[in-house]
Formats: C-alpha cells, structure tokens, sequence
C-alpha cells in the first residue's frame, strides 16, 4: 500500500482533465450538443453503454447517436415504440439487446414528457441536505423504472443498465453521467446546477478500484456502494466541495499503470 499525498493526485488531475481526455472516452458525445436537454439525453445514454471494451463502447455509441442525430431530446420526446423499433433492430451490445434499449428510451420519453430536463426529474427526489446523491439516484432510477412498457424480462434486463444504490451497487454508471452533468468542463460539462459537486460519488469501476485500495482509500473488497462512498469520504479530505476531481487520477493510473507517491 502506498501513501498517497494531494500534490500527486493534483498533478495527476491537472495531466488527465484536459481536452484531450474527451476524444477517447464517452463523454465525447454530450459534447457534440449545445443544448442542454440534448446534452443529458446524449450523457445519459452513453454512461449507462459505458462498460466493456473502450473501443466497442465508442463503435456502439456512435450507431445509436447516428440515429439520435442532430437533436436528440426531439427524439426521445417524439419517439413511438412501435414505429421506431425498426431503428434498433438487430441491435445487441454485450448484456444489451434491441428490446433492451428500446424500454430505456421509452422510459427516458415517458420521464421528459412530464418534466423539462432530466435534471428537474432528478431533483424531484433529491435533497442538498442528502449526504450524498445515494437517496436522490434511487428516486430517480424508480421513477425511471415505472415507466417501463415491458414485462418482468425486460425489467431485469433494465436493472443491468440503471441499476440503483438501493440494492448496493456502486452504480457506476449512473455517478459517471452525474459527473458530467455536474462538475466543471473542459471534460465534464457543468449543465446541472442544482447539485452540488460535493455530494458526487465518484465512479467506481474495477481500475479505480483496484488503484483506490493499492493507494489506501479503502480496504473494502466489495466493488460496491459502500466502497465507492469509503473513496468518496477519504478524497473529501484533499477536496471537500469536489473530491469527484479525483476520478481522472484514480482512473488513469490505473488505466496506464501509473504509481503515485
């Protein structure tokens, strides 16, 4: 176990959050949109794709956004499920089926058809007196839930792609997408206001986990919530109001195999 010290994650942070971050990750798509309700809807569908292979992730984002096209909120909010399945035929991403992705954009249309953005959805169920979004994520993900069109099976297929907190996952995905929304650019995007950066959990995946414990920021074992809040705490201590920031040195490391000191 190494001793980790603020210095050498901030120089990590300042190396990583850079522009050049965007073009191999992800978040490379939300950043394509000006407008916020497409940014989420953009940010929201490329987080809950974002496992496996980096490559494949990038390949299977870039055929939905194709059909996304220029204004994704517009079709999200016009979508008809039984005349636009046809657009996801054949569509099967690891765990991730063509029924699969259609209940989530169904579910993401029914959600925005009664609120503006998907930031008001989320602050419906959340409060800044909250320790964290833990509480705020599993309103959300029920509310999201009980707009499902399908039956029991496509229901668990949907708890693979949303998870919730409430079941102890660490929810990766979900505090990938809020980071987005929340935190300041040049990677992330800034576009929610209404919750704080302190109150981010950072994304646990497996390289951030395994550099998390390797730098003694937990001993946990469990890739699960609890861990990812043990992470969160301990980075508090370096930065109170953003200790989310740390995710680009976390992850990095890993990913490059890099050693702080």
């Amino acid at each position: 176990m190494q001793k980790i010290t603020k210095l050498a994650l901030d120089e990590l942070v300042e190396k990583f959050e850079t522009p050049d971050f965007i073009g191999d990750d992800p978040v490379q798509f939300p950043h394509r949109y000006e407008k916020k309700q497409d940014i989420e809807i953009s940010g929201f569908i490329s987080s809950a794709f974002a496992y496996g292979n980096r490559k494949k992730i990038i390949e299977n984002l870039s055929r939905i956004h194709k059909i996304l096209n220029k204004n994704p909120y517009e079709f999200i909010i016009n979508f008809d499920i039984d005349r636009d399945a046809e657009l996801f035929k054949g569509f099967l991403y690891r765990f991730t089926g063509e029924k699969d992705i259609l209940c989530l954009i169904y579910s993401l249309s029914q959600v925005l058809k009664k609120f503006d953005s998907l930031e008001d959805a989320f602050l419906q169920g959340f409060s800044k007196e909250d320790n964290n979004v833990k509480q705020g994520l599993i309103n959300f993900v029920n509310l999201l839930r009980s707009h499902l069109p399908c039956d029991e099976e496509c229901g668990r297929s949907f708890i693979h792609l949303v998870p919730s907190p409430a079941t102890g996952s660490a929810c990766k995905r979900l505090n990938l997408f809020l980071k987005w929304m929340v935190r300041k650019p040049p990677v992330d995007l800034n576009i929610w206001n209404g919750v704080p950066a302190g109150k981010l959990i950072i994304p646990l995946d497996v390289h951030v986990s395994r550099v998390s414990i390797q730098l003694g920021l937990t001993e946990r074992k469990s890739n699960d919530w609890k861990k990812a809040e043990e992470v969160t705490e301990k980075l508090k201590q370096f930065e109170p109001d953003d200790p989310v920031k740390y995710d680009f040195a976390i992850f990095s490391a890993g990913i490059k195999q890099l050693y702080l000191s």
